[in-house]
């Protein structure tokens, strides 16, 4: 871009935020980590579905024992109100002849036998509801972390998925390229940039004399992004500053994404798009209509690091050369 003394700019606004890390391409190392990764996952899954039921097993005995001792102190209370009867009856049998006193002492003795077995049954019943009940405190306390490990494997997995997402909404304006070094600096100032688009006048149309994204004096250079495949623009601002649409459009993204840092991409329609990066903040929501020089963020100084915008037009995935487009 040949230099300029000082350019007449529309707009004013906002701040730079240090980008992400660019997205890496796929290599053979990163397929075997997924790969391994997807294999430790399986067994992870799989020492947790065996402690999951190893769980519900205990439960299921430990409630089967419950029903048990249940049934067996009924009938411990049945045998022994029914044993305390007749021993209370004492030789009162006797009347009735030997054979009765030989019945009758078989039936205590029978009695005394059922109330000893019921006795140690329950106690039976007892020391193994105590084990099943370590045995499942153990289990539950070897499952616990795993759990939290899972939800935080689940959360991991969300951030991917949002990011894939980012990732494929970004894409879906324009593409990926290798970084080159850009032009020098040129001071410029922004001010009134002649009239705002007729209605019915398409992008193409307004190549020269589209508004520019922010306003106040900044300093621009000509760069290239290591996510981008063409030029772009960066205008370094002394402070806060608001960016502004170059022409009307409808937002197709707005978020953070890869080393553009938070960023707003407006679709112009005909396949033109304006990508405004490094913003501070911004209120812009997919799907919403822009106005020309309607605000699309802020620029926002933090301490000494000057508030840099990054800036792009693109057809379809290609970039195109913004100083043409901006008059430049």
């Amino acid at each position: 871009m040949p230099p300029l003394a000082a350019v007449l700019v529309a707009g004013s606004a906002g701040a730079y935020v240090p980008g992400e890390a660019p997205p890496r391409s796929t290599t053979a190392r990163d397929r075997r980590g997924a790969a391994a990764g997807e294999v430790d996952e399986r067994d992870f899954e799989r020492l947790l579905g065996d402690l999951d039921t190893r769980e519900r097993k205990l439960e299921a005995e430990l409630a089967a024992l419950g029903a048990e001792s249940d049934m067996v102190s009924r009938r411990l209370v049945a045998r022994g109100r029914a044993y305390y009867r007749l021993v209370r009856a004492g030789l009162l049998p006797v009347g009735g002849g030997f054979d009765a006193l030989v019945d009758y002492a078989t039936q205590v003795e029978r009695l005394r036998t059922s109330l000893g077995r019921d006795l140690e049954a329950g106690d039976g019943l007892r020391q193994r509801a105590v084990e099943i009940g370590e045995e499942l405190k153990k289990v539950r306390a070897e499952r616990a972390p795993l759990h939290v490990h899972r939800a935080a494997m689940e959360r991991a997995k969300d951030v991917m998925r949002e990011a894939d997402e980012r990732r494929a909404a970004f894409e879906r304006a324009f593409g990926g390229g290798a970084a080159v070094p850009g032009a020098g600096p040129v001071a410029v100032y922004g001010a009134g940039n002649g009239p705002l688009a007729g209605v019915g006048e398409g992008f193409a149309s307004m190549r020269g004399r589209l508004s520019f994204p922010l306003g106040g004096r900044a300093t621009m250079r000509a760069v290239r992004r290591a996510s981008s495949n063409g030029p772009g623009l960066e205008f370094a601002t002394d402070g806060d500053a608001t960016v502004r649409s170059i022409f009307p459009g409808r937002v197709v993204f707005s978020d953070t994404y890869a080393d553009f840092g938070r960023t707003v991409i407006v679709d112009h329609g005909d396949g033109y798009f304006s990508v405004y990066a490094g913003l501070g903040r911004s209120e812009a929501l997919v799907g919403e209509s822009v106005a020309e020089r309607g605000t699309v963020g802020w620029l926002v100084r933090v301490g000494p690091v000057a508030p840099v915008l990054y800036f792009e037009i693109r057809k379809g995935k290609s970039t195109l050369d913004p100083g043409p487009w901006l008059g430049l």
